[in-house]
C-alpha cells in the first residue's frame, strides 16, 4: 500500500514539472529583413526585441551607408543581429537568397513565429505555403508596428441631458402645475476651444524613409528639417515641390522632389 502511495506520489511530481515547463518556455522569433527594400524604415522596434529574437539583414552591394538612428537601435537591441550580403546583383537574387533561408528555417521548426520583413507582396506567396503547412509566418513593413487607438465616446457621453422642473399658478382656482421640460442645447454661445500653435509633424517613420531615400544627395541637417517641415505641412504634390523650393532652391529641389516624391503621395492617400 505504501508502494503504491509512492507512485502515485512520484506521477504528480511529474505532471507538475511538465506543466511548469510548458508555461515557462520561452517563445522564439525571426526576424528576416529585406533591407534593399524596406531601407531604415523596417528596422524600426528592433530595439525592443528580446535576447532569444533572431534578426538576419538581408541587404545587397547597393547599401553603402545606414542612418546613424539605425546603427544605434542595431546596437542596442537584445537580439541577436545577423547579417547576410547577397554577393550577386542578378534580378531578384536576394528576394531568392532570402526565401531559401526562410525555407531552411522552417526545416529545423526551431522557431515559434516567423516575420518577413518587406514591401514586396512576391513573399506572400511562400509565405501562404508555410501558413497552410501550419507554421506562423507573416509579412510586415517594420519590425514593430504601432496600432492605431481608436478613442469612442464613453456611454455618460450619450445620456440624455438632464431634465429641469418648474411651478406655475393656473387661473384663480390658486392650483400649482408642474412640468417637466427638456433643457435646450445651445451651441451658438458654446465657446470655442483656444487655438494652439501645434505645428504638422513627421514620424519618425517617415523621416527613416525620408533619409533612406536621400542617400547621397549631401543634405545638411538643416536641409532636412526643411524637407521635413515641407513633407509634414503640404497637403498636395504641387505645394510640397513650391516649398522646396522656396527652402532650398532649385538645384537641391530637383534631387529631393524627385526622391521623396513618391513617399510623400503615399502619405497623403
Amino acid at each position: 500500500m505504501g508502494l503504491f502511495n509512492k507512485d502515485v506520489k512520484n506521477e504528480n511530481k511529474v505532471s507538475d514539472i511538465s506543466a511548469t515547463t510548458e508555461e515557462s518556455r520561452i517563445i522564439k522569433r525571426l526576424y528576416l529583413v529585406d533591407y534593399e527594400n524596406v531601407s531604415d524604415a523596417g528596422l524600426v522596434g528592433v530595439d525592443q526585441l528580446a535576447g532569444n529574437d533572431i534578426v538576419v539583414i538581408f541587404y545587397g552591394s547597393k547599401v553603402k551607408t545606414v542612418a546613424y538612428e539605425s546603427l544605434i537601435a542595431i546596437t542596442s537591441s537584445s537580439a541577436n543581429i545577423e547579417h547576410v550580403k547577397a554577393e550577386k546583383t542578378a534580378k531578384n537574387y536576394l528576394d531568392f537568397q532570402l526565401t531559401t533561408y526562410l525555407g531552411y528555417k522552417l526545416g529545423q521548426n526551431s522557431y515559434d513565429e516567423i516575420f518577413v520583413i518587406s514591401k514586396d507582396s512576391g513573399f506572400d506567396a511562400v509565405i501562404d505555403f508555410g501558413t497552410e503547412k501550419g507554421y506562423s509566418i507573416k509579412r510586415q513593413e517594420s519590425i514593430v508596428i504601432k496600432e492605431k487607438v481608436i478613442e469612442e465616446k464613453s456611454e455618460e457621453q450619450l445620456k440624455a441631458r438632464p431634465r429641469r422642473t418648474y411651478t406655475r399658478r393656473t387661473g384663480n382656482s390658486g392650483r400649482t402645475t408642474t412640468r417637466t421640460v427638456r433643457q435646450k442645447v445651445v451651441t451658438k454661445t458654446q465657446a470655442k476651444k483656444p487655438r494652439t500653435n501645434t505645428r504638422p509633424t513627421v514620424t519618425e517613420k517617415q523621416k527613416a524613409e525620408l533619409r533612406a531615400a536621400l542617400k547621397g544627395a549631401e543634405l545638411s541637417a538643416p536641409d532636412y528639417k526643411k524637407v521635413y517641415d515641407a513633407f509634414a505641412s503640404c497637403e498636395n504634390a504641387s505645394a510640397y515641390n513650391n516649398k522646396l523650393q522656396k527652402s532650398l532652391g532649385n538645384d537641391k529641389t530637383s534631387v529631393v522632389y524627385k526622391a521623396t516624391s513618391k513617399i510623400f503621395e503615399n502619405a497623403k492617400k
